[in-house]
């Protein structure tokens, strides 16, 4: 055979809209017996492989070549970089101009074809979106290998749901439980109507908190980034902004101060809703989302990465659909209050009950600095105690400043007073420290893969090695202010067994930390479905394009089953 027949190629963009960074991907096949040069030519006679784009109204970045296979060839008596079977290249929208048009989209790919015995002269082939081939009756081997949900809707609608209950359960929600529980037992001697309106305040604030995310992640989605469930823990000034309140809000468990409005602005009130508590429990409700987030969840996990890619509607459907799962059993609480009847009445044991959330609030704030250690380092960690501690004497401050009773002013003042110094703490103290703990540790980074336990640190470089070298490679997606993906670190990950499975299967084990921001693990979460950690994956020597999705709750015989 002296002649190739032209190789098969294929142009896709991702569902949904596009914006900036939108990667475009064009699958090329080639024919068997036959191979084309790599984009970087192994000698100077020889062409490499190119590739073209173009569309109205956008440009696009320099394609993204998968690694090449060197290969001995007989002809040419040298050792060549080829592509053969199949090469996928990804292209991302560099800039987008009013009235574009993604269906103009044309791509021309230039190569030159060799077999063992001949090399043929340089060729190119083109296709746009619009040809008929790429249509409906288009070659299911053509279909990019990104993984995609293969769920109907409806289901992935009852997965968010059900993960959304779920997460009530997860290690991350677990220190905040107490504080949601306490407020029920306080009020549960009261009219069904009020519980059902406290129930309803809680679930407001969890709606409201949800659709706040979901915005944030359609304006970082517009912008060009990609955004991932607890993607705000990733921020020293969130994590910051969170300690610092769950210490004031302890301190006021602790009696040290209450937030009170004039007899006569709560006469008020009271009169026209009847609805003492309600401010508490939406705010209950906002808490109760902050702190949920970090950590996906069983069900979760898959309808929040297809949530992720969808248009903005579905995207808010979700989110929506996820905000009840969470609120569920509050509002069955709330509309069946019976079940607090277990409940001794409210009395003196409510106040050291008062106390026992408190310390379990200090708990939870004491988890986030240990986050915030994992982020920056020591030097950071103790500037954010710094401001938690002063936030909690500030709320103490104001008790004895400005006790109930006395002038509403007095409390306004004190508050904006204190407000003011622990936000210069903030600016002049706490902020630079963290910055010069953050240039340490960039300064510091170990440039060798391999760490103590044997885990390569991930990047998309050392997965095109392991592919190229045809090996196995598990993938743990992590994060240092994710509890669930510790818990299975702990109870599974460390366990000999599992060392033994990868040695036996001659496994890479690569780790994939995204404690901070980092581009390549936030593309690699959508490639593989997923919004948020922890992700477990194997990506098999055999088909390396389709790696394997491990539940987020990981056992042993769970990666065992995979890698056999």
């Amino acid at each position: 055979m002296n002649n190739m027949p032209p190789p098969q190629i294929a142009l896709f963009y991702p569902e949904g809209s596009i914006s900036v960074g939108t990667k475009v991907t064009i699958k090329v096949i080639i024919p068997k017996r036959w191979h084309i040069n790599a984009n970087i030519a192994a000698d100077e006679f020889l062409k490499p492989s190119t590739i073209e784009i173009a569309a109205k109204g956008l440009t696009f970045d320099a394609p993204l070549w998968p690694p090449a296979l060197k290969e001995y060839s007989d002809a040419l008596e040298l050792e060549n970089l080829i592509f053969k079977d199949t090469l996928q290249i990804l292209i991302s929208v560099k800039s987008i101009s009013l009235g574009y048009d993604s269906t103009t989209t044309n791509v021309t790919f230039g190569y030159q074809a060799c077999s063992n015995f001949i090399c043929l002269a340089p060729n190119q082939v083109r296709a746009t979106v619009g040809n008929k081939a790429l249509g409906e009756e288009q070659d299911k081997s053509l279909l990019p290998s990104k993984k995609k949900s293969t769920e109907p809707l409806a289901l992935l609608l009852l997965f968010a749901f059900l993960g959304g209950l779920v997460l009530n359960l997860m290690p991350c929600v677990l220190p905040v439980l107490s504080l949601k529980l306490f407020s029920l037992i306080k009020h549960s001697r009261e009219s069904k109507k009020h519980l059902f309106a406290l129930g309803l305040a809680l679930t407001t604030g969890v709606l409201i908190s949800f659709w706040v995310l979901a915005a944030l992640i359609v304006i970082v989605r517009m912008g060009g980034g990609n955004a991932g469930w607890g993607m705000q823990f990733q921020s020293i000034g969130f994590i910051a902004f969170m300690v610092a309140i769950l210490f004031t809000f302890a301190t006021s468990l602790f009696g040290a101060f209450e937030v009170w409005l004039p007899s006569k602005t709560l006469t008020q009130m009271d009169k026209a809703t009847h609805k003492d508590g309600i401010p508490g429990a939406f705010f209950t409700g906002i808490l109760l989302v902050l702190l949920s987030t970090p950590c996906s969840a069983p069900f979760l996990g898959t309808a929040m990465g297809f949530a992720f890619g969808a248009s903005i509607p579905l995207l808010f459907l979700f989110f929506t659909v996820a905000a009840l799962g969470l609120s569920f059993p509050y509002i069955l609480v709330s509309v069946f209050p019976k079940a607090l009847k277990v409940f001794p009445k409210p009395g003196a044991w409510m106040q050291k009950l008062q106390k026992l959330m408190g310390l379990l609030l200090l708990g939870t704030a004491a988890w986030l600095l240990w986050i915030a250690f994992g982020v920056t380092g020591e030097k950071g960690m103790t500037s954010i105690l710094i401001l938690g501690i002063s936030c909690g004497i500030s709320g103490a401050i104001l008790g004895k400043l400005a006790p109930p009773h006395k002038p509403f002013y007095r409390e306004i003042i004190a508050a904006v007073m204190l407000i003011v110094v622990n936000v210069c703490l903030w600016l002049y103290v706490v902020e630079p420290r963290i910055h010069d703990d953050l240039t340490q540790k960039a300064k510091a980074t170990e440039i060798q893969a391999l760490d103590k336990e044997g885990w390569y640190r991930y990047s998309p470089e050392l997965m095109k090695y392991f592919e190229a070298e045809g090996r196995t490679v598990f993938v743990d997606v992590t994060a240092s202010w994710c509890l669930t993906c510790k818990a299975n670190e702990a109870a599974v990950l460390a366990r000999d067994t599992v060392d033994n499975l990868f040695e036996h299967y001659n496994v890479a084990k690569v780790k994939a930390d995204w404690t901070t921001q980092n581009k390549d693990i936030s593309d690699l979460l959508v490639l593989l479905g997923r919004s948020g950690v922890p992700v477990y994956a194997v990506f098999p020597r055999s088909n390396f394009e389709n790696p394997i999705v491990l539940p987020e709750i990981l056992t042993v015989d769970a990666i065992e089953g995979v890698l056999k």
